[in-house]
């Protein structure tokens, strides 16, 4: 049975905390789940920016709270890939034991999910630099970003890069070697920077369509 096979295989062990993090989600889940929560709070608190209201107060301090939630969320990842930490899935899918420190943090965006979390948390850091910027426009225009952002983070926990395994493996599958390259340190993490910045010139185009403000964005 599946018992006798996971006690027989040298390579793996049952995972016996995978059952009480199942139950309780897990720190990496958790941060998910509130980036999510106040991205969808932080635009609904601006909304009222489209209709030349003042927004809820709130909605600034929401869409900080968002970047941070996500600043540790990415962090955190990464620990798990330089640690080796196999009983999460999608370390083991990606990581491995051989890999060098720079190509373990590189291993972390190197699937769909990781890919997905560091858009996001390039999104929230562009978001949170347009928090700072005068004018009536940047207010609506966040409201934007933060319901963008609250997408991306709908289709990371779809996934969920913190999903733990009830088996952790002795070592992990490794990078693709078409992956397995030092330009992947660095090529996703510009090329997603440039997916989040799109976001920024067409969220401000959204409000300056909403106010009417042609000439301001």
């Amino acid at each position: 049975n599946a018992g006798t096979n996971v006690a027989a295989h040298p390579c793996v062990r049952p995972n016996r905390s995978a059952t009480l993090e199942g139950a309780h989600m897990n720190p990496g889940t958790i941060l998910l789940d509130l980036a999510f929560a106040s991205a969808i709070a932080s635009g609904i608190a601006l909304f009222p920016a489209f209709r030349g209201r003042n927004p809820h107060r709130a909605g600034g301090p929401l869409f900080l709270a968002h970047t941070l939630l996500l600043v540790a969320a990415m962090g955190l990842l990464i620990e798990h890939f330089i640690a080796h930490r196999f009983q999460y899935v999608y370390v083991a899918q990606y990581s491995s034991r051989t890999l060098q420190p720079a190509m373990a943090v590189a291993a972390s965006w190197a699937g769909q999910e990781g890919s997905l979390l560091l858009w996001a948390l390039f999104g929230a850091l562009i978001g949170a630099a347009l928090l700072r910027q005068p004018g009536q426009l940047a207010r609506p225009a966040l409201a934007i970003v933060g319901l963008m952002q609250a997408f991306l983070l709908y289709l990371v926990l779809a996934r969920d890069p913190f999903r733990v395994s009830a088996v952790v493996p002795a070592d992990g599958e490794g990078l693709n070697p078409l992956l397995n390259d030092p330009w992947m340190v660095a090529h996703p993490p510009l090329l997603f920077l440039g997916y989040a910045a799109l976001v920024v010139p067409f969220a401000l185009a959204i409000a300056a369509l909403a106010r009417r403000a042609y000439d301001e964005w």
